[in-house]
């Protein structure tokens, strides 16, 4: 099936909600879900697996490690949700560079977001897996275009979460990051026809943001609750 960027974005960012990621956390994620498919990438494919990732418990939010100055998941064992970690790294970037996150579970998702941030004018994104490949992604963005290098990850990687390592720097004035005629053809084509999206992934995200409105029962009527509500706990 086909999707276009809008339905990618309101559709992921209702699937947020649904799990209870704040609003803010959630028309982000969808924003980032969106560019990721327009560059050619599975966009909701990624977010639906960040998504299952905090409803399932497998990642938590960000604190401070008490061992170095990097970000790692508030409960050891836990991956470092990328959702709630992404403002968190837009955060330290104004006053720390480099800044480290442990165990991330998508780094494609947190390069997707700071192209996204008309915040970060010059950023190098370097992502360095965990797992068992020892494999290397590499970023760097500029003015809200980014340019990747390197294999996707492995399963195993993506299990395992990803030490990423995020770097503020004065980018060369030579370096080309307007896309190519080939990616601005795929983008322009991803906006007039949409992107491929699993009917698979498209159902279950579906699933997800069903339970952003629930429906009154007959105990919440009595008690005087309202018609709909947004669930976020």
């Amino acid at each position: 099936m086909h999707a276009s960027n809008a339905e990618i974005e309101t559709l992921t960012y209702k699937a947020a909600v649904g799990v209870g990621l704040p609003v803010g956390l959630a028309e982000d994620a969808g924003v980032a879900a969106a560019w990721l498919s327009a560059a050619g990438f599975a966009g909701a494919e990624i977010a639906y697996r960040a998504i299952e990732n905090i409803r399932k418990g497998k990642a938590r939010p960000v604190i401070v490690s008490s061992h170095s100055e990097s970000l790692c998941p508030d409960t050891k064992g836990k991956l470092a949700s990328v959702m709630y970690a992404a403002p968190s790294v837009f955060d330290f970037l104004q006053t720390t560079s480099p800044v480290t996150v442990v165990r991330l579970d998508e780094p494609l998702l947190l390069f997707a977001h700071l192209v996204c941030s008309s915040s970060i004018p010059a950023v190098e994104l370097v992502l360095h897996s965990v797992g068992s490949t020892g494999a290397v992604l590499q970023g760097v963005i500029k003015r809200g275009h980014g340019r990747l290098e390197g294999p996707p990850f492995s399963n195993q990687e993506a299990k395992n979460g990803s030490e990423v390592s995020v770097t503020m720097v004065g980018v060369s004035q030579g370096r080309n990051f307007k896309p190519t005629k080939t990616e601005a053809e795929a983008r322009q084509d991803a906006v007039q026809r949409g992107v491929a999206v699993s009917e698979a992934i498209w159902t279950k995200l579906q699933r997800l943001a069903a339970h952003t409105l629930v429906p009154e029962s007959t105990e919440s009527k009595q008690r005087g609750a309202g018609a709909g509500m947004i669930d976020n706990d």
